[in-house]
C-alpha cells in the first residue's frame, strides 16, 4: 500500500484495490481513491453512471437533480448543498481531477450503500429496482475479483490474437453509419450495428451497404424513448418485435440480437426479461463504454483514450471477448480510425456478431440471453 499526496488538502490518499458496484454490476472506474478513510471516485464518471447532469460556471461545479443542487467551489474547496456549505469535503480535487465520496453522492441521490469488507467493495442500490441479494452479489464479485487476481498475461503465440473485440454501434442508421461503415471497410474489419426502427425506414441504401459488407444488424428498439419502451412488458416487447420485424423486412435476416436503450440495468424487469426469452432473443450490453456521446468533434482523443483504457482493463481481467459500446455520431467517425489502428497494432482481432458463437454479456447475468 502506497501513500500519495493530494493537491488540495493535507488528507492522505491511499492507493489500494477498492471497488464500487451499482445494483448487480461492478463499475469500471479509471481511478478509485481512499481519502481520509472515505472511498472517492471521479465525479464525472459516477455522474454518468447515476445520470446526474454536471455544469461548471465561474469555477464552481454544479450537480443538479430532483430539485437539489450540490456545488463545489474550486477556489475555497468547499462543497455546498442547496447553497449551504458542508462541514466536511465530500468533493476534493486530486491531481487536477474532481473526486466525490461514494457514500455521499449515493445517499443524496436516494440510494443505499452496502459495504463488503472482505472484497473492499461498496455496493450502491435501491430497493425499488430489482437486484440480486447481497449474498448473491458477494458470490458474483468474488468470481470477478478472483478472476482479476489470478489472470496472467503470457506472451501471445505469433500470429494469434490477444482477444476478440466486438465494436458495436448504436442509434443508426444515419449518415454517420455510412462513414463508419466505410472506415471499417478501409481497415478490412467487421462490426455489429444496433439500429433504431424509426431510423431504418428511410435509409435502405445504408442498411444494404452494412449488410453487404458483412456486418451484423441487431435491433435497438423502434424509438429509443425510455418512457415509452419501459412503460410495461407489453410496450417493451412490442418495441423489440417491431424493430426485429423491420430488420427482417429490409434485409431478409431474422436477427435475434438485441441491445436495449440505456442498457438492460436497471430498466428491464423480470417480466420484460421473460418476454425476451420467450421470443427467442439474445441480449448484449457491453464490457467497454467509450462514452462517445459526451464529447464533441474536438474531443475525439478522449473517446480513443476511453476505449484503450477500457479494453486494457477488460483484457487484464481475463476477458477474451470484449464488447465495445460506440454510437453512430460525428465525433465517433473521427475517433474510429485511431481506435481500429490501435486495436490492430495491439494484436486484437475485430469481429462481428455471429449467432452460432453467441457470447453471454448482459448486466442481468442471465445465461439464457
Amino acid at each position: 500500500m502506497s501513500i500519495l499526496s493530494t493537491t488540495t488538502s493535507q488528507a492522505a490518499t491511499i492507493s489500494v484495490a477498492h471497488h464500487v458496484g451499482l445494483h448487480d454490476r461492478l463499475l469500471d472506474f479509471s481511478d478509485v481513491r481512499v481519502i481520509d478513510r472515505d472511498t472517492k471516485v471521479p465525479l464525472e464518471e459516477i455522474s454518468t453512471f447515476l445520470y446526474i447532469p454536471i455544469e461548471t460556471e465561474n469555477g464552481i461545479t454544479y450537480l443538479r437533480k430532483r430539485g437539489m443542487v450540490i456545488s463545489y467551489n474550486e477556489v475555497s474547496n468547499i462543497t455546498s448543498k442547496d447553497d449551504t456549505p458542508l462541514n466536511w469535503s465530500p468533493i476534493v480535487k486530486v491531481d487536477g481531477k474532481l473526486f466525490i465520496s461514494v457514500k455521499y453522492i449515493a445517499r443524496e441521490m436516494g440510494f443505499q450503500v452496502e459495504y463488503f469488507q472482505k472484497q473492499k467493495t461498496q455496493r450502491i442500490y435501491r430497493d425499488d429496482y430489482e437486484h440480486m441479494s447481497h449474498e448473491e452479489y458477494e458470490t458474483y464479485i468474488n468470481k470477478i475479483l478472483n478472476a482479476k487476481q489470478t489472470s496472467t498475461q503470457p506472451a501471445e503465440p505469433e500470429g494469434q490474437s490477444k482477444a476478440t473485440i466486438y465494436l458495436t454501434f448504436d442509434d443508426g442508421p444515419n449518415k454517420f453509419t455510412a462513414i463508419n461503415n466505410s472506415t471499417l471497410k478501409k481497415y478490412n474489419t467487421l462490426a455489429t450495428f444496433f439500429f433504431l426502427g424509426n431510423n431504418m425506414k428511410n435509409n435502405s441504401s445504408i442498411i444494404n451497404s452494412v449488410v453487404n459488407d458483412g456486418h451484423y444488424i441487431g435491433t435497438h428498439s423502434m424509438t429509443h424513448d425510455k418512457n415509452k419502451i419501459y412503460l410495461s412488458s407489453k410496450s417493451f416487447i412490442k418495441e423489440i418485435n417491431e424493430g426485429t420485424k423491420l430488420v427482417k423486412q429490409m434485409t431478409g435476416i431474422d436477427a435475434k440480437l438485441v441491445r436495449t436503450p440505456y442498457g438492460s440495468k436497471p430498466h428491464i424487469t423480470s417480466a420484460m426479461k421473460n418476454e425476451l426469452i420467450k421470443n427467442g432473443y439474445k441480449l448484449w450490453d457491453w464490457d467497454v463504454d467509450s462514452n462517445d456521446w459526451k464529447y464533441t468533434d474536438k474531443q475525439t482523443d478522449q473517446i480513443v483514450k476511453n476505449v484503450k483504457v477500457g479494453v486494457e482493463k477488460a483484457y487484464k481481467s481475463g476477458d477474451r471477448d470484449i464488447i465495445v459500446l460506440l454510437h453512430d455520431r460525428s465525433q465517433t467517425t473521427l475517433a474510429l480510425p485511431q481506435i481500429i489502428e490501435w486495436l490492430q497494432k495491439e494484436g486484437y482481432s475485430l469481429k462481428t456478431y455471429t449467432p452460432e458463437h453467441h457470447i453471454v454479456q448482459n448486466f442481468l447475468h442471465d445465461t439464457s440471453l
